[in-house]
C-alpha cells in the first residue's frame, strides 16, 4: 500500500517527518464522515510503526487488517530505503 492507501473505511494522510526526521507519520480518518480515528507513527521501543487510536474509536476486522497491511508496508518502504543508503 502507498501514502494513500486504498481501503474501504479509513484514509491514510502523510502528514510528513516526526519532529527526529527520521520517521513519517500519518494521520488515519474515516473516509465517511472524516473522523479523525487516529495516526501511524514509529514506536521506538518496538522498533516499528505502530498505530495509535483517539479515544473511543471502534474498529472491525477490515479496518485492522487495512491498518495492518499500511503499517507492514510503510515497514517493507523503510527497509529498502534505509539498505538503498548502505
Amino acid at each position: 500500500m502507498a501514502d494513500q492507501a486504498e481501503s474501504k473505511w479509513i484514509r491514510f494522510e502523510d502528514l510528513g517527518l516526526s519532529k527526529t526526521g527520521k520517521t513519517r507519520t500519518w494521520a488515519v480518518s474515516a473516509k465517511e464522515g472524516d473522523a479523525l480515528l487516529g495516526r501511524v507513527a514509529w514506536f521506538g521501543r518496538w522498533r516499528t510503526y505502530a498505530f495509535f487510536p483517539c479515544d473511543g474509536t471502534i474498529y472491525e476486522p477490515t479496518c485492522l487488517r487495512d491498518l495492518a497491511d499500511f503499517i507492514t508496508a510503510q515497514m517493507s518502504a523503510r527497509r529498502l530505503t534505509r539498505e538503498g543508503a548502505r
